[in-house]
C-alpha cells in the first residue's frame, strides 16, 4: 500500500506565545531581513554557509525572491520571527519529503535577542504545526556539536539526540561534527523514554570488561579488600563490617541476594586485563528517574584511567539505553582520587553535604556531583 503523502499548505502565521509571532517571509521583508543577516554575518558564518547579503534594495529583493521560490510547492516553509514587533530571527522547514513525511528545521536568532526563550518557543510552534496541520511524522534538527546555543534548543524541548554525523559539514574549511535530533508525531510533546534494565555486561575497551559477579570472584574480592583495608577503609563504611573472611562471605552474600531480589540495585565487577580491579555500583532509580553511581578501585591499579573509563561507559549506558535523566556521584571531600572521576567526566559540582558520611566513627563531608542526560549526550566524546 503506497504511503499517504502530506498536504501542501500555504505558510501560515503562527503564534509562539506572548510577544512572539512567526510570519511568512515575503518580498517586502527583504530590506529588513537582509540587514539582519548583514548585522549577524560574522556570527552566522561560523555555523552555516551564508552568502554576503547584497547592498542594494533591488538586489536584496531579488535574493529574497529566490529564497522564497526555493520553498515553493510544499518544498519548504519559511518564517520570520518577530518579538514585541521587532524582527528577531528566522526559522524554516526545508527538505520537506512529502512521501516519507519528514523535514529538517533550521533557525537562527539575532544576537540582540538571545537568552529570552524566543527560539525554543518558536521551534515548538513550528513542530506543533508540522504534526497537527502539515501531517509530518518526523521533524529533524541538526546542530554543530560546538554550537551549544543551537543544540540546546531541541534539548530544552526534551527532543533526544539520535546520532552524531561525524565531519558531515564543512564550514570555512573546517569539518564539523553535527548532532542530529528528531521529534516524532506519535510522541509529541516527548514523553520520558521507557526505562530499560541495565545491561549485564559492558566491554569498555580492549583492557576493561564490566560484568556481573560470578562465584569465582569471591576469593579475589576478599584478597582485594584485605590488601587495601587501610586505603579503602578510609572512605567505604561497609569495610568495617568485614573483619574476617567469614564476615565478608556472610554479609556480601546477603547483600547480593537483597539487590538481586528486592531493591533492584546492581554492581559490576571491573575486570582489567583479565583480573578483578574493583567495582562500579548502581543505586536504585527513584521515581524522578535519578540514580546514584559509586565505585572503588584497587590501590595498586590507581592512575591508569581504569575507573574513569569504566564510569564513563556505565553512565553512557544509563542515559542512552536505560533512559535515566540524572546521575549523581558522592565522594568524601578528602578523597581526591574519587572526586577526580566526576570532575574529569564533566560533572557539575553541586555543593558539599556537611557530615554526610559516617566512616570509622567519624563524620565526613561529601562533595555532590551531577550530570543530566542532555548534558552528557551533547558531548561528542560520549554516546
Amino acid at each position: 500500500m503506497p504511503t499517504e503523502k502530506i498536504v501542501t499548505l500555504e505558510t501560515p502565521t503562527l503564534s509562539a506565545g506572548e510577544s512572539i509571532v512567526l510570519k511568512p517571509a515575503d518580498l517586502d521583508d527583504a530590506e529588513q531581513y537582509l540587514k539582519m543577516v548583514d548585522d549577524n554575518y560574522q556570527q552566522l558564518t561560523q555555523w552555516i554557509r551564508a552568502p554576503k547579503p547584497p547592498t542594494t534594495v533591488e538586489d536584496r529583493r531579488k535574493a529574497q525572491a529566490a529564497d522564497i521560490a526555493h520553498g515553493a510547492n510544499g518544498k519548504g516553509y519559511w518564517w520570520l520571527i518577530e518579538f514585541e514587533g521587532a524582527l528577531a530571527g528566522t526559522i524554516a522547514l526545508h527538505s520537506v519529503d512529502a512521501t516519507e513525511r519528514w523535514a529538517l528545521v533550521g533557525y537562527w536568532l539575532d544576537m540582540n535577542f538571545t537568552g529570552k526563550g524566543i527560539m525554543t518557543r518558536s521551534l515548538k510552534a513550528v513542530i506543533d504545526w508540522s504534526f497537527a496541520d502539515l501531517g509530518l511524522n518526523r521533524v529533524e534538527i541538526q546542530a554543530s556539536l560546538n554550537n551549544r546555543a543551537s543544540a540546546s534548543i531541541p534539548e530544552r524541548l526534551s527532543i533526544r539526540r539520535e546520532s552524531i554525523r561525524r565531519q558531515s559539514e564543512v564550514i570555512n574549511g573546517v569539518s564539523l561534527d553535527m548532532a542530529s535530533y528528531a521529534a516524532f508525531a506519535d510522541n509529541w510533546p516527548p514523553k520520558p523514554p521507557a526505562r530499560a534494565l541495565p545491561t549485564n555486561e559492558l566491554q569498555v575497551d580492549n583492557e576493561i570488561l564490566l560484568r556481573q559477579h560470578i562465584g569465582s570472584d569471591y576469593q579475589d574480592m576478599w584478597k582485594a579488600f584485605e590488601a587495601g583495608r587501610d586505603y579503602l577503609g578510609k572512605y567505604l563504611p561497609w569495610m568495617a563490617a568485614y573483619k574476617t573472611e567469614d564476615d565478608y562471605e556472610r554479609l556480601h552474600t546477603a547483600r547480593r541476594l537483597e539487590g538481586d531480589n528486592f531493591d533492584g540495585s546492581r554492581a559490576y565487577i571491573v575486570q582489567y586485563k583479565g583480573e578483578l580491579a574493583g567495582t562500579v555500583g548502581l543505586g536504585i532509580p527513584n521515581r524522578d528517574n535519578v540514580i546514584e553511581v559509586d565505585y572503588w578501585l584497587r590501590q595498586d591499579l590507581q592512575g591508569r584511567g581504569i575507573m574513569t573509563r569504566s564510569v564513563e561507559a556505565v553512565i553512557t549506558m544509563l542515559f542512552v539505553e536505560v533512559g535515566i535523566h540524572r546521575v549523581t556521584i558522592r565522594a568524601a571531600t578528602s578523597n581526591l582520587a574519587s572526586r577526580g572521576i566526576p570532575e574529569r567526566l564533566g560533572f557539575k559540582h553541586e555543593g558539599t553535604m556537611r557530615d554526610g558520611g559516617f566512616v570509622n566513627n567519624e563524620y565526613l563531608d561529601l562533595e555532590i556531583y551531577s550530570m543530566l542526560d542532555h548534558e552528557w549526550l551533547a558531548s561528542s566524546t560520549n554516546a
